[in-house]
Parts: C-alpha cells; sequence; structure tokens
C-alpha cells in the first residue's frame, strides 16, 4: 500500500505537481507524464529538489494506471520506480 508520509519541508523549486513517492524511511519526488508508448519522467531529490534522473521510463505492464496519482507509486531503488499495481517504471537512460 502506498504511503505519503512526506517531509515537513517541500523544496521551493520543485514542479507542483510533483508528487511524495515514499514514507518513513525517505523517498523521493517524482512527475512523470504517458508519451506514446512510454513515460517520461523526472525524479527529485528529496530535500534540495535537485533532479537524480531525468528521462525515458519503460512500463513492465499493460494495466493502465495513472501516473498523476500519488497514490499509483510505492518506491524508487535508483532505477525502478515501483508501482501499487505490482508493475514497474524502469529507467531508460541516466542523466544525473
Amino acid at each position: 500500500m502506498p504511503s505519503s508520509v512526506e517531509p515537513e519541508t517541500r523544496p521551493e523549486n520543485l514542479p507542483k505537481k510533483a508528487l511524495w513517492v515514499g514514507g518513513l524511511d525517505g523517498g523521493v519526488y517524482v512527475q512523470v507524464i504517458e508519451s506514446g508508448d512510454s513515460y517520461l519522467g523526472t525524479v527529485f531529490e528529496p530535500k534540495t529538489g535537485n533532479v537524480w534522473y531525468s528521462g525515458t521510463f519503460r512500463y513492465t505492464g499493460d494495466t493502465p494506471f495513472d501516473p498523476f496519482s500519488q497514490d499509483s507509486y510505492t518506491g524508487w531503488d535508483g532505477d525502478i520506480l515501483y508501482l501499487s499495481n505490482g508493475q514497474q517504471l524502469i529507467s531508460q537512460e541516466k542523466s544525473h
């Protein structure tokens, strides 16, 4: 189940639509949009709002999900955004 324990202080430089993905042990902010047969997204460092990853994600499922809903995401491991539907968005290129 997704957790929404967002830090008390949100970096000012984050896009307003960036979603918190994480829990008590930490997390990141993400912004993802659908782009044809893939997804484009940005993962932001939680304290500074700096970009950790920006690029294309490959979706491992075939069931639609809402990329604009915080409840769609459960975590980020540095390469993969884990989704609450059991599927994943896998980063396809690095731009750190």
